[in-house]
């Protein structure tokens, strides 16, 4: 768990102090530009015992929906429910299993579902709703909190799952449904191509709690098999949100309003 608290601390140092960088305003905006819904779609992947590289592994499709709730324009918060598959095969992997004699293997493919609360910290000021179209763009991090779950497996396992239960029972795990707290972290880029329209492609590791995702336990006590104890799901994503605007006064309207908002209050200077 060390190393994941080093890597959330990291990211949310990097987004306090990202937008110390530009000298654009961070001021709140107004309720009218606040409010976006989206979809979300592009790959899946394991991260765990039978592959301990981000490198993408068996991927597989993923997808879901979110809505956005832009605060500012550096800081925004995104609720996001989404579906996919991971899966992994141990006769892909190098490393072997630990404990198993040679030629036992284990195989799986299981469909998960996630729901995450996500904070975003844009490195630039950002809004797909800028009138001068000079804001339209940003790299920016993402870390939050979230829930998953996973279904049965998927592959017929049986030439490998019942020798390996006979074998080692005690490092095979017959879990046939798996639930965990998870902690994605991520990265991203959005731009805005059209106005209330924005496009974003992002990497988002969810870290999480169980090591029942491939139906093995590693009892390595090496320092290496560490942070693959747990199982990961990796996500690469396209995104594309669209951004509510109500109706805004007209101008003449408004400069008149703020006119006898100043004669009201006695000022007689520009607000």
């Amino acid at each position: 768990m060390t190393v994941t608290i080093k890597i959330y601390a990291s990211i949310i140092l990097s987004a306090i102090y990202a937008p110390a960088f530009s000298q654009e305003s961070n001021e709140l905006l107004t309720p009218v530009h606040k409010s976006e819904i989206g979809v979300a779609g592009g790959i899946s992947y394991y991260i765990g015992d039978f592959n301990e590289s981000v490198i993408p592994y068996m991927i597989s499709p993923t997808g879901g929906l979110f809505y956005r709730h832009n605060f500012t324009k550096y800081i925004n918060v995104r609720i996001q429910a989404s579906f996919g598959i991971v899966k992994g095969d141990s006769r892909k992997y190098d490393g072997g299993l630990q404990g198993f004699p040679q030629g036992v293997n284990l195989a799986f493919k299981r469909n998960f579902y996630n729901l995450n609360a996500l904070a975003e910290f844009n490195f630039f000021p950002y809004s797909s709703v800028d009138p001068k179209r000079k804001q339209i763009f940003t790299p920016f991090l993402l870390i939050g909190a979230g829930y998953t779950y996973f279904d049965n497996n998927k592959i017929d396992n049986e030439p490998y799952m019942s020798n390996a239960t006979a074998i080692y029972p005690m490092l095979y795990d017959s879990v046939k449904t798996a639930s965990s707290f998870i902690l994605p972290m991520g990265f991203g880029f959005k731009f805005s191509p059209a106005n209330q329209w924005t496009i974003g492609i992002e990497c988002i590791f969810h870290k999480t709690n169980t090591d029942k995702t491939d139906y093995y336990t590693n009892r390595s006590s090496n320092s290496s098999f560490n942070i693959f104890n747990k199982d990961w799901i990796s996500t690469m994503l396209l995104t594309v949100s669209y951004r509510f605007v109500d109706k805004m006064p007209c101008a003449a309207y408004k400069t008149n309003k703020s006119a006898k908002k100043r004669q009201y209050k006695g000022f007689n200077k520009e607000l």
